[in-house]
């Protein structure tokens, strides 16, 4: 099975250019570049429809990419606050924009409304993610900044998670959230990978320390991805792997996928199937199946790889009345042909003249 044709990939880069494959070549895929911004881009989301993508970059800017033209068509203004873009989200027709010093961005065609998340003294902001299932509703979290849930219409928080405690030396233990994830099965369950090796799993409706915890002690996680199981998540390393967690509790780290020479980072999972889409400092590009430990695709993008959205490639089935009206046509034209072939008739017979009837008389007689 070729998965590598299933999906159209778009990565974001070091050097600020988006790099767009369209994996239908075994051997070599095609790849075209689109740089019109010479900052890193920190943070790409799929749009307001299935052929735009919000791309954020380090130094603030913000751009709509069209897929069908592939090449960028819109720069938002009026964004407040400072730092790179650390998150994009959807709400309605509404762009949210989050940068490093804590503001949110509302974005709409008519105006931008934005909000402070007072921060204090060294805190930043380092990922903003939407729920889905409730567009109104994002989750926040950063260096020294715990995760919280924002009611964006209140512009107030819902849920602030407690801090981890004290270790063993009664130190408060530090949470820095490097990437927030929603679970897909349950919108009231969010998975925070940290700078420190937790993963930690949070549900606004019990309590606010996690229900569960993985700890990674060697490991310094840099972002998070939600699988299509239930309450399962995969993980990646700043030191070139990436983990697949059960987070029922007790949560466990049931394998892991070691072929990356680089740290991991960007993780889309596919919403229906185990697969993992990946990009790492090795500016490699991967596939891997999630059930078999199976690399499944590899292509070197010469660029450092930051952030990626895919897309599956989806076959439309020909429309009923379309199949109907097409045997339609075959049925009227197989009737035309008969109708204008010629009629062949058949010749009549010689009638054998009377020389032939004698000769045979003779042969009979003889």
């Amino acid at each position: 099975m070729n998965l590598q044709s299933q999906y159209f990939i778009y990565a974001g880069t070091v050097r600020g250019a988006l790099v767009y494959t369209q994996s239908k070549i075994e051997e070599r895929a095609q790849y075209e570049l689109s740089n019109t911004e010479k900052s890193e881009i920190t943070s790409m989301e799929w749009g307001r429809n299935e052929n735009e993508i919000v791309v954020g970059h380090k130094n603030g800017a913000v751009k709509l990419y069209s897929t069908l033209n592939n090449k960028y068509v819109k720069t938002l203004g009026n964004l407040e606050g400072n730092g790179p873009v650390v998150g994009i989200g959807i709400q309605d027709q509404n762009i949210i924009v989050g940068r490093n010093s804590g503001h949110i961005n509302i974005w709409s065609k008519m105006d931008v409304d934005s909000f402070s998340l007072n921060l204090q003294d060294e805190s930043t902001l380092e990922c903003i993610v939407s729920n889905k299932n409730k567009t109104n509703i994002i989750g926040t979290g950063g260096e020294r900044n715990d995760f919280k849930l924002w009611d964006l219409e209140m512009k107030k928080p819902v849920f602030k998670a407690k801090s981890m405690g004290h270790d063993e030396l009664n130190l408060p233990i530090p949470t820095s959230v490097r990437s927030i994830c929603f679970l897909s099965n349950d919108s009231n369950l969010a998975g925070c990978a940290t700078k420190e090796g937790y993963v930690l799993l949070y549900d606004e409706r019990t309590q606010r320390r996690p229900v569960t915890k993985f700890i990674e002690s060697k490991a310094s996680y840099t972002t998070i991805a939600a699988c299509y199981r239930e309450r399962q998540c995969v993980v990646g390393t700043t030191k070139g792997y990436i983990q697949l967690i059960d987070l029922r509790s007790p949560a466990k780290c049931i394998r892991t996928y070691k072929s990356f020479t680089g740290g991991v980072t960007s993780l889309v999972c596919d919403s229906v199937s185990p697969i993992v889409v990946s990009t790492s400092l090795d500016r490699h590009l991967r596939i891997h199946n999630l059930d078999t430990k199976e690399c499944l695709y590899k292509k070197y993008l010469k660029q450092s790889l930051t952030k990626l959205v895919i897309k599956p490639i989806v076959k439309e089935e020909p429309n009923e009345e379309a199949v109907q009206g097409e045997s339609e046509q075959v049925d009227e034209e197989y009737e035309a042909l008969f109708e204008n072939m010629k009629t062949v008739e058949d010749k009549p017979k010689k009638r054998k003249s009377n020389r032939e009837e004698g000769k045979l008389h003779k042969k009979k007689r003889n």
